[in-house]
């Protein structure tokens, strides 16, 4: 097969020549310490492949850039054969009527229209909100080798062509518009969305931050319809946010409801390209409720809307009527304390008349199928194991294609199942992180697979369990690369807590551990949505551990009780009370490694470090639970529960009105008193997610109490505290956390 290269993730060049001439330097065959000027200037980046199935066809499309030129290319290859069959598109552009090519732009990504006749260029991509973004975005036309700006009046957001291919739909200023892909004719769908105040068509940041949602508009089969989404934002009220690169600083206000404050108000409308014909879908008129979700039936008839109510415990969806907007309830969902949402759940089936739908209503998250004229819902994955998400059906031959931690509550794998739930069959043999891209036959799948101790590879199989060819990418480079460093190892553990409850955790031995006892940091990098302890590659922040190991420290990290992969028991042990089972299992955890890790831990010398909802954490270690550790660091952390986004907290809290005693028994700052020093806490001015106050406030109160400690701001830097050009801020951050632990612990005193 053919070797290419393909986009680098971006990398510090001064980084790169300092440390190829550090190496070159070598005399002998020492490995080198592990560094964070390494770690964070780009050293060990991935190669990672821009990579998306084409429709009509066994095929792949995929970014080609070439390092020696200023060219890139969209290749096609083929699963059948492992070669390179087709250029879908260049930058290079020929211009109509000339014959001197034109370099258009570095693009970083790109979709194929359902016929694969059209490419949608993405380029010069910036941040949205957490994890949505908006682009310049162009439409290649193969066949006639044109290429136009979708928009000259700004980048778009959630671009998607109709399933004929003669529309686009996209989002611009927060309203929808659709563009005549032959005419170039341009409808405005909407006219009154604004930012802060008015959404179509895509979630919001509360809607994306609390839910997992991004767009929310849905082509019908024929592509002459389109339902979508309307989000008022006015009733909710600003926070300010403020940012100090001028004289006198701009202040930003962001629509933020806080737990227990009013919510925006959703409604969802049809429209009917051809006619012109806007319809209100009737989702009732309770200002404290969600819409979760808004799909077309499997036959194509009728519109299916998922109305959530504010404490989140019951889940509707609703069959609307296109024609008068009238809907009725066909499914309902109860839960004593609060309802798991699946982002983008709900897959038809047309060939069956139903569709699949990923739901917890048995203590673990499984496959059901729901079928449109029994209105009736049959399971179909078993187990005490979880799905983690659907990735398709093959209606022809009626299997269903879904993501599951059943080898292993760390890992995720590819399998297939009847409807009928027989037959089941793993897809990806090998323990750790599988992600899969299937073919549109579902005959071939991409295989992106990685574990903690190897990097990424991308490999092309059969849904015959048959690996094809050599792998697209094996990142050996970088592996040569960490090999040439010291690089302390991981070792998974698990224990059982003194509720018999069994707990995962992974353990980083420091260099040269023996003789004289280390210091301890716990790392607490899960929450209620996110497993901190899987057998998948991390390089940055993981390689930061292995840094602080190779520096003398033990390091550990624990899914502790309150966090997913492992049932809806588990996950709700900490429903009204978030941090106490968390801090509970931390202790537990650390008396296992000290008896049973083969760990010479100073036990006077325990650290623990968290960010976000770890961060939380922390902070809640530093205070009530002080002094169970020596030292925190608290990274962007909440300190008050009725300081953050109302979605998460009343999922887990409940209303502050319902809950008075949670709030206040599981806020940081409502319990300085106990604290006994060894505090960092760092946070970004600029952070809209867990803003700023809330470090603020802990600030005030720890000073109020007279409590030394210290604390960190970066001035105009987000939650997730990077610049995104070449990481200075994270390099700057885990220099001062490194320095704070090594002053606390006298560590290379």
């Amino acid at each position: 097969m053919k070797s290419y290269a393909v986009r680098v993730t971006s990398i510090t060049g001064c980084a790169l020549l300092f440390l190829s001439l550090q190496l070159s330097a070598q005399k002998k065959a020492d490995k080198l310490p592990l560094t964070l000027e390494a770690i964070w200037g780009g050293y060990f980046d991935e190669q990672q492949l821009v990579v998306h199935p084409m429709n009509t066809q066994e095929k792949i499309a995929f970014i080609y850039s070439d390092k020696n030129s200023s060219n890139e290319l969209i290749l096609a290859l083929d699963f059948t054969t492992g070669r390179l069959v087709d250029t879908l598109f260049t930058n290079q552009v020929i211009p109509k009527g000339d014959s001197v090519p034109v370099t258009f732009t570095f693009f970083e990504d790109f979709e194929l229209s359902p016929n694969d006749s059209l490419v949608l260029v993405k380029t010069q991509a910036q941040p949205l909100f957490r994890i949505s973004g908006k682009e310049a975005c162009y439409v290649w036309n193969r066949n006639k080798k044109v290429l136009r700006a979708v928009t000259v009046d700004g980048k778009v957001s959630y671009a998607s062509f109709s399933p004929d291919s003669k529309k686009l739909a996209y989002i611009l200023n927060n309203n929808l518009y659709v563009k005549d892909m032959e005419t170039e004719a341009v409808l405005a769908v909407t006219s009154d969305g604004s930012m802060d105040n008015i959404t179509y068509g895509c979630a919001n940041a509360l809607y994306e931050n609390g839910f997992g949602l991004r767009k929310m508009y849905s082509w019908s089969e024929d592509g002459q319809s389109i339902v979508f989404t309307r989000i008022n934002e006015q009733p909710v009220k600003n926070y300010p946010i403020t940012y100090y690169d001028k004289n006198y600083p701009d202040v930003y206000g962001q629509r933020y409801p806080k737990a227990g404050e009013a919510i925006p108000q959703v409604e969802v409308f049809l429209y009917n390209l051809p006619f012109k014909l806007l319809t209100k879908l009737d989702v009732g008129v309770n200002p404290n409720q969600y819409i979760t979700g808004v799909n077309w039936s499997p036959d194509g008839k009728s519109v299916l809307i998922q109305r959530l109510n504010r404490p989140q415990n019951f889940l509707e969806i609703l069959q609307a009527n296109i024609k008068n907007g009238n809907t009725k309830t066909i499914y309902s969902e109860t839960k004593p304390d609060y309802i798991k949402l699946f982002p983008d759940n709900l897959f038809c089936i047309k060939s069956r008349n139903s569709f699949l739908w990923q739901t917890e209503k048995n203590g673990w998250s499984h496959i059901y199928e729901f079928s449109m004229d029994s209105l009736k819902m049959k399971q179909v994955t078993t187990g005490e194991w979880e799905v983690q998400k659907i990735k398709g059906a093959d209606e022809e031959n009626g299997f269903v294609y879904y993501m599951s931690n059943e080898p292993s509550p760390r890992g995720s794998s590819l399998y297939r199942i009847k409807y009928d739930g027989t037959q089941k069959r793993r897809l990806t043999d090998k323990n750790g992180w599988h992600e899969v891209l299937l073919a549109n036959t579902k005959r071939y799948f991409i295989d992106i697979y990685s574990n903690q101790d190897n990097p990424t590879i991308y490999q092309m199989y059969s849904t015959r369990e048959q690996k094809l060819y050599q792998p697209l990418i094996e990142n050996k480079e970088l592996k040569n690369r960490l090999n040439q460093y010291k690089i302390p190892g991981v070792d998974f553990f698990s224990f059982k807590s003194s509720d018999d409850k069994l707990m995962y955790g992974y353990f980083i031995h420091p260099m040269n551990a023996e003789g004289a006892k280390h210091p301890l940091l716990i790392y607490n990098g899960g929450s209620p949505e996110l497993q901190g302890v899987t057998d998948r590659w991390n390089d940055k922040i993981l390689m930061s551990l292995k840094y602080l190991a190779s520096q003398g420290y033990y390091v550990a990290c624990l899914d502790t009780r309150g966090t997913p992969g492992k049932g809806e028991a588990y996950r709700k042990a900490n429903y009204k009370k978030i941090g106490d089972a968390e801090l509970d299992d931390l202790m537990e955890a650390k008396k296992f490694i000290i008896r049973s890790m083969n760990a010479n831990v100073d036990t006077s010398k325990v650290a623990v470090m968290g960010w976000s909802y770890g961060g939380y954490i922390s902070t809640l270690a530093a205070t009530k639970y002080a002094p169970s550790f020596a030292a925190t660091v608290a990274i962007a952390p909440v300190t008050n529960w009725r300081l953050y986004e109302n979605i998460f907290a009343e999922r887990y809290m409940t209303m502050p009105s319902e809950n008075p005693d949670g709030y206040m028994n599981n806020a940081p700052v409502n319990f300085v008193n106990n604290y006994k020093g060894g505090l960092l806490l760092v946070h970004g001015t600029a952070d809209d997610n867990v803003h700023l106050q809330n470090s603020m406030v802990l600030s005030r109160e720890l000073v109020n109490a007279n409590k030394q400690f210290d604390q960190y701001y970066l001035t105009d830097r987000g939650h997730l505290l990077n610049d995104n050009v070449n990481n200075i801020t994270r390099l700057n951050l885990f220099i001062k956390i490194r320095n704070f632990l090594n002053n606390q612990f006298g560590v290379g005193k």
